[in-house]
């Protein structure tokens, strides 16, 4: 079991089958991200998200979701211009994960200054919380913006692994953003699923025993008289 809470964005390899594709599109203004296009791939849908429209889940103004993507992509929240990014829906033991915030909607101050932070938890198979992701308090977004759009948690990013002894099943991620300028707080959720690997098996190399075989009876002989 791995989680742990980084600021940086250093790439990985990952491991995974299925995945649904997530694509975040920049707006012309000079914000971080726009719009949001999610793809099934046991689907032929495609759903868009407008930036001026928001996400599902919304409280108010403020709306967002919380995505799994391969630790690589992160890189990909640094770059201008659209980015396609993988959406983890079921993972292999040894898979480096991020969990990602997107969102729409904070308000800013008189200063233009927005404040946004999340809490994060992750929930294992048995509704347990899974090692120690009891995230509160992190930065998802703080400082002046001169437009609308789609904003990240890129200055905070809680980075997710798993063990080969981790319990296969579903694994649920809780987040909550907080809007502090609007006083406003939005539950998010997803889940990931972790497969689990069938076991090896071992060739013995013990050498099974012969099987015994009863001795052989002499024959007697008759003498002739």
């Amino acid at each position: 079991m791995a989680v742990a809470a980084t600021g940086g964005q250093a790439e990985a390899r990952t491991r995974h089958r299925k995945k649904k594709t997530t694509t975040v599109a920049q707006p012309p203004a000079a914000a971080p991200a726009a719009p949001v296009a999610e793809t099934a791939p046991d689907a032929p849908k495609t759903t868009t998200y407008d930036p001026n429209a928001g996400f599902p889940e919304r409280n108010g103004a403020l709306s967002g979701m919380v995505v799994v993507i391969p630790k690589s992509e992160l890189a990909a929240f640094g770059q201008p211009g659209p980015r396609h990014l993988n959406r983890v829906a079921r993972a292999e033991p040894g898979a480096e994960l991020a969990l990602k915030l997107v969102f729409t909607g904070p308000q800013a101050d008189a200063d233009n200054v927005v404040d946004v932070t999340y809490d994060l938890q992750v929930y294992g198979p048995d509704g347990k919380l899974y090692g120690a992701s009891d995230y509160r308090g992190l930065e998802a977004l703080h400082g002046k913006i001169t437009s609308g759009g789609v904003f990240d948690n890129r200055g905070k990013v809680v980075l997710l692994s798993f063990d080969p002894g981790d319990a296969g099943g579903t694994y649920t991620v809780k987040a909550t953003l907080h809007d502090q300028v609007a006083k406003l707080d939005l539950p998010l959720m997803t889940t990931i699923d972790l497969l689990s690997k069938a076991p090896v098996a071992s060739a013995d190399s013990s050498t099974a025993a012969a099987p015994e075989t009863a001795p052989k009876k002499k024959r007697r002989r008759r003498r002739r008289h």
